[in-house]
């Protein structure tokens, strides 16, 4: 009697152990579900964005007014990535990705993502060939040149553009002083609700021996461009973003 209990005694232990380890185990897989790596050789230190209104010429004004502009509503995206000190490795930035692009507009409205402009002149250019279809990729090099989708290898910064394009029209003859941008859309009768998208992207962060990813949401524009003109976000903390290693 007393050996069987004894052994129904180990039975039991050795499951309470097991269901302990199991639960550490399913804890931690949790906890990394949520807050993803801890320790990466480079981070997401800051994301900058900026968001307003610009203007291109109609390519054809029959009635010669003085301006005859498309409005765009642009949200420029900077993403700042930077060097974690206390991660002890030699690790270098071999590319920095944006991909799974995902935008939500309301009806009618035509939103694209650009990168910036590798000719002189304008750092954008709504030109087809700078349009992204889903990915972006900057490649690691000595320094930062937005133009030619280069990032400093040991941190550095890129950017891009989110466009609500052609959201209106301004037709004018007046010699009145225009202010280029977000207060202009009170002036052509859009409203702040027929701005707004939601936004999210990939970033991806390669190395030379690893490989990260994790997922950004925005609503966009930054602010209330219609009062402000110009808006912007600065975020410097990331604990809403999970970066995970990947193979």
């Amino acid at each position: 009697m007393n050996k069987i209990f004894k052994e129904k005694l180990k039975q039991a232990t050795l499951l309470f152990i097991i269901i302990i380890v199991f639960g550490c185990v399913l804890a931690v897989m949790l906890r990394y579900e949520n807050e993803g790596e801890k320790n990466m050789p480079f981070e997401l230190g800051e994301m900058l964005v900026i968001s307003s209104v610009d203007e291109t010429e109609k390519p054809e004004n029959p009635n010669n007014y003085k301006r005859n502009l498309d409005i765009n509503q642009y949200n420029d995206i900077y993403l700042k990535f930077e060097k974690n000190k206390d991660f002890n490795d030699s690790s270098n930035i071999q590319n920095i990705k944006i991909e799974n692009i995902n935008i939500t507009a309301g009806e009618g409205k035509t939103v694209y993502v650009y990168m910036p402009n590798s000719a002189d002149g304008k750092l954008f250019s709504y030109e087809n060939n700078f349009l992204v279809s889903n990915s972006l990729t900057y490649k690691g090099a000595n320094e930062d040149n937005q133009k030619n989708l280069e990032i400093g290898n040991q941190g550095g910064r890129i950017l891009f553009r989110i466009l609500n394009k052609n959201i209106g029209e301004y037709v004018s003859n007046d010699d009145e002083e225009i202010l280029y941008d977000g207060t202009l859309l009170k002036k052509i009768g859009i409203n702040e609700e027929e701005v707004k998208i939601k936004v999210s992207f990939d970033v991806v962060i390669e190395t030379n021996k690893y490989k990260y990813r994790g997922k950004i949401n925005l609503d966009l524009p930054s602010g209330n461009i219609l009062e402000e003109g110009i808006c912007n976000i600065d975020k410097t903390d990331f604990k809403d973003v999970a970066f995970k290693r990947e193979k």
